[in-house]
């Protein structure tokens, strides 16, 4: 594994590490309890959307055979403060690689992330439009485009709130 990949692991530790330290007291906090939660009901309104249009079980067949989209790089610019808010939204943080021509995240169930980058939510690959149709495309996107800002104002707000508690970059 190269260097992107290290990075990614030293990015897992400090998310680690700000939720050991930082985890409860974001939880107790209004404001980022309310970001957390809308986001968590977001995600799960899209996720269900996606398991019940089909999207999770024709993606995963892919990652599982071919690494699909859901290609390794895309695991690899996860920052810290977004792994801290999955974890904070209770995902778990694998130690390892499942498919290594995949995502870091992906296994054979999905995603293991409640909190993902636009192209994760977004992108649908020719097969996946074919298999879906145009129309719930758009359904999913529409649905997407919500779950994307709450959570930036989630992540912003993270920021904030790791930055005036004075954790050192390094950890």
């Amino acid at each position: 594994m190269g260097e992107a990949y290290r990075n990614l692991k030293k990015q897992i530790e400090r998310a680690s590490v700000l939720n050991a330290r930082l985890g409860a007291g974001c939880l107790g906090d209004p404001q980022l309890r309310g970001l957390l939660l809308e986001l968590g009901r977001l995600a799960e309104r899209t996720d269900s959307l996606m398991v019940s249009c089909g999207v999770w079980a024709v993606c995963g067949k892919c990652a599982e055979s071919t690494g699909s989209c859901c290609f390794p790089e895309m695991g690899e610019s996860f920052g810290a403060i977004q792994l801290f808010a999955n974890l904070l939204l209770g995902a778990e943080l694998p130690p390892h690689y499942d498919f290594p021509a995949s995502c870091y995240f992906v296994s054979e169930k999905g995603c293991r992330l409640k909190y993902r980058h636009s192209f994760c939510l977004n992108y649908f690959c020719p097969d996946l439009i074919n298999i879906l149709g145009e129309q719930t495309v758009l359904d999913i996107q529409r649905r997407v485009g919500e779950q994307m800002r709450a959570g930036w104002d989630l992540e912003l707000a993270l920021t904030r709130y790791v930055s005036s508690h004075s954790i050192p970059e390094h950890l």
